[in-house]
């Protein structure tokens, strides 16, 4: 479903949206702003999650951004990563979780854990250390492509 279709949903219904629409280092900005995230939130039931595949490599301008745009509109935003990607030093795949309602922080890094994965859960005052000042993503101001950074380039 693309962004315009978004505006059409009714609003409340969706229990879950998923985003997921990149090319290799290709993200359409679009998908990206404050504007976006809230036609997502519009469609979300009261206790709705949105799920979103992102990718970036240091410094991660392009994820402390759509992060900081995700807390706008999210009232609880929750990041999924590698350790090295959360220090900064490593880049690729992350996952943000942002839900109006709190997310079980906790349960996902259980569940993580549990699965052998190497990722970890960033919440709260380490959520905001990762995101910085970063600036939020709108509709008049998205340089997604001069934030992404292309595999690993300084």
């Amino acid at each position: 479903m693309c962004i315009r279709d978004m505006a059409e949903e009714p609003a409340g219904e969706r229990d879950l949206v998923v985003g997921d629409a990149f090319g290799g280092l290709s993200v359409p900005w679009q998908l990206t702003t404050r504007e976006a995230m809230q036609l997502v939130d519009r469609a979300l039931a009261d206790d709705g999650v949105y799920a979103v595949n992102l990718i970036d490599h240091p410094p991660l301008g392009f994820v402390r951004a759509e992060l900081a745009t995700l807390r706008e509109v999210f009232g609880s935003v929750v990041l999924l990563a590698r350790a090295p990607v959360l220090a900064g030093e490593d880049g690729g795949n992350l996952v943000a979780v942002a839900s109006q309602r709190p997310l079980p922080a906790d349960a996902i890094a259980e569940a993580l854990t549990d699965r052998d994965l190497a990722w970890q859960v960033a919440e709260g005052d380490e959520l905001d250390r990762f995101v910085g000042d970063a600036a939020v993503l709108t509709d008049d101001f998205a340089p997604v492509d001069q934030l992404l950074t292309p595999y690993g380039q300084p």
